[in-house]
């Protein structure tokens, strides 16, 4: 009898769990939609300032940028859209997250998930601020100067421009919160039988992310950067030192760390 409710009570908890769970999901796709719907209006002014900053010779009235398939120039747009909402939503989601994951951790396992969540809600947004505010126009004033040629008009195709910076924003942070996460499991002790928990799935998780987000402009790259991330991003992580005693997964308490 004693079984039998043991196995009741532990269906019962799992359920609550999955109904907290779909809580999350509702809410954030809630927050996630009204937050789309915000910045659907403010996308084209973010895309005006950051033409009008950028050092292309777009002209006077950006007579120099073409839109060669309108349903591109559409997907660019919402692609902006789902950036800038994604970046909004992180730190109510990083919250909603702790607080779920909170009870069923140990208190290094709390403490590491803090700081990942941390890391990657302040990472994020400061990544892709650089990337749009440095590095593109940086590569695009060296594709200006060592491959237009004289005499001859170009005309650049906006919708491939913004396909570019898209892409490389997400290398950048998908590579940022692969490396903190790993990083963090270091220092954290978090290591077992000599490899980083989460390695595999981390690795795994980030290369599947980037090959299958990366834009027709990245076509026949995106197995290579899909991996060489993966691997810097290891190599990276495995500079950090490990702070605290290695993690026993057979121990039943955390209360020393």
């Amino acid at each position: 009898m004693s079984s039998d409710q043991d196995h009741f009570l532990s269906n019962e908890r799992h359920y609550e769990d999955f109904l907290e769970l779909h809580s999350i999901a509702r809410k954030s796709a809630l927050l996630f939609l009204i937050i789309c719907i915000i910045w659907s209006f403010l996308a084209n002014q973010v895309i005006s300032l950051w033409i009008e900053s950028s050092p292309l010779p777009a002209g006077p009235n950006n007579e120099n940028l073409s839109v060669f398939g309108p349903f591109d120039w559409i997907q660019i747009r919402w692609s902006v859209v789902m950036l800038l909402s994604i970046v909004s939503i992180l730190p109510a989601l990083s919250i909603m997250t702790y607080n779920f994951a909170k009870p069923g951790l140990y208190h290094r396992e709390r403490n590491w998930l803090t700081s990942v969540l941390i890391f990657t809600t302040t990472l994020v947004p400061v990544a892709i601020l650089l990337i749009w505010a440095f590095a593109l126009p940086a590569l695009y004033e060296i594709s200006i100067s060592h491959g237009t040629p004289e005499g001859v008009l170009v005309r650049y195709d906006a919708a491939a421009v913004f396909s570019l910076g898209l892409g490389a924003t997400w290398v950048l942070v998908v590579w940022s919160v692969t490396t903190v996460t790993l990083s963090l499991s270091r220092i954290f002790g978090m290591v077992y039988s000599g490899k980083t928990r989460f390695r595999n799935r981390m690795l795994a998780i980030s290369t599947g992310v980037i090959f299958l987000t990366l834009p027709v402009e990245y076509d026949g790259l995106k197995v290579v950067i899909a991996i060489l991330s993966a691997i810097s991003a290891e190599k990276l992580s495995q500079t950090a030192p490990v702070k605290m005693d290695l993690w026993d997964p057979h121990a039943n308490t955390d209360s020393t760390y």
